[in-house]
């Protein structure tokens, strides 16, 4: 699977959802060009390595000025699909706004519609 290249970053939440621990990461430095402002990653129970990815870069586009992409990782996608970007939007420079979107997508993605993310302390 293709993921983030990232060297360092700060833990800034935990969540649970179902067998999955989400942790929305910041002030990562990344190894290649992409300046993530936020990332979610899925670690289910039992595993060491995240399944899944969503990640929210920020770039410049020349009319818009600074906006955010949403790009998501995951193992279930096949490697045409795995690293694409979902949604661009300045809105998701909202650490609060990006995480509720992204805590949706696990939900979609990992199949647990009747389960909610639980912040752990």
């Amino acid at each position: 699977m293709q993921k983030p290249n990232i060297s360092s970053a700060i833990p800034k939440q935990r969540y649970r959802l179902g067998a999955y621990t989400i942790i929305v990461l910041g002030e990562i430095e990344s190894e290649d060009q992409v300046e993530y402002e936020y990332l979610l990653a899925a670690v289910q129970d039992g595993h060491s390595e995240p399944e899944i990815y969503i990640t929210c870069e920020r770039f410049m586009d020349r009319q818009e000025g600074v906006q955010h992409a949403v790009r998501v990782f995951a193992t279930q996608l096949g490697p045409e699909e795995s690293g694409k970007i979902i949604d661009q939007s300045s809105k998701w420079a909202s650490q609060d706004a990006f995480v509720a979107f992204a805590l949706l997508g696990f939900q979609q993605m990992l199949q647990l519609h009747d389960e909610q993310p639980v912040p752990v302390t």
